[in-house]
């Protein structure tokens, strides 16, 4: 199957645990030579966790390189120990150092964690806060809003209803074919991930009409299911309505390639006239407006 695949990949043999590490050897001093003729660079830090819950810090650097804009992942290295601010600030320190660097690096990226504050504070690091961790903040606090809570369970509800029963992926398929509908299936949102909210609400509105065949009523009906109504319906164009321009404004800052810094403040301006309270509104837009600028004005 590989190689109908891609004839010229040769898949790993049992030689690989040989030239990998040879490759990535050969790969790093290509990288601290291409570093010792840059004068000045950036890092970005992030530190996480993995699914079987091992914590981990990550490192890049950010140069010019022949008037081009680069960046190189360092190390992805384990943290075994305390996620304290000082133990983070030896990991970076050790990794900076490894590509010697360490005298080079002006200014750091990071979220805004009270242990990278620490740690960069200690390395006496210009510290840039991610501006796309702070919208992800901003508009995490609409999950302590009560009603919203509430739709949002509702909704959830439906969605995990939906991608779990045969019955339903079946007629939806019938559905988005008769409606000539996008064949997309639904999005369940992460909490962590602020977008993935907004991707749920906005597949939803996407495939509404696919999911209003009544054959999908008895089976919601038999597993005790509460449909939504069309005042859920309206708060969910709404939702989409006020959120996308926060969504948009994440992609904007979420570009490798070019310089974002310069964006910030226009984008928080767009921000502060779109979500601004006024008569027109509705309990609900009002609310999801007032907590998100609320944390964000900041």
């Amino acid at each position: 199957m590989t190689a109908a695949l891609n004839p010229r990949y040769q898949p790993p043999s049992r030689d690989a645990h040989t030239l990998i590490p040879a490759w990535y050897s050969v790969e790093k001093q290509n990288v601290i030579q291409e570093l010792a003729q840059v004068s000045k660079a950036a890092i970005t830090c992030d530190g996480w966790t993995s699914v079987a819950q091992d914590h981990y810090l990550t490192v890049t650097v950010h140069y010019i390189s022949h008037g081009h804009i680069k960046q190189k992942v360092l190390n992805t290295k384990a943290v075994y120990e305390s996620q304290a601010g000082l133990v983070v600030a030896d990991k970076i320190q050790g990794i900076l150092e490894e590509f010697q660097i360490n005298t080079k690096v002006v200014a750091a990226t990071a979220d805004n964690a009270s242990n990278m504050d620490v740690a960069l504070k200690n390395l006496k690091l210009l510290k840039m806060g991610c501006f796309i961790h702070t919208l992800n903040l901003a508009a995490q606090k609409i999950y302590s809003i009560s009603a919203i809570t509430m739709w949002c369970a509702r909704l959830q509800a439906v969605v995990v209803w939906l991608k779990r029963s045969t019955v339903a992926k079946t007629v939806m398929r019938e559905m988005q074919r008769l409606l000539d509908l996008p064949e997309h299936n639904m999005i369940l949102d992460v909490r962590t991930r602020w977008n993935s909210l907004f991707l749920m609400v906005e597949r939803f509105l996407e495939q509404y009409p696919a999911n209003l065949d009544q054959r999908l009523r008895k089976p919601m009906e038999k597993d005790r299911l509460e449909r939504l109504t069309d005042d859920d319906f309206q708060k969910a164009e709404d939702f989409v309505k006020i959120m996308n321009l926060l969504y948009n404004s994440t992609h904007c800052v979420s570009i490798e390639r070019s310089p974002t810094c310069g964006q910030i403040l226009p984008i928080l301006t767009k921000l502060e006239a779109h979500f601004r309270v006024s008569e027109e509104d509705t309990m609900f837009t009002s609310a999801l407006k007032k907590k998100v600028w609320g944390d964000l004005e900041k």
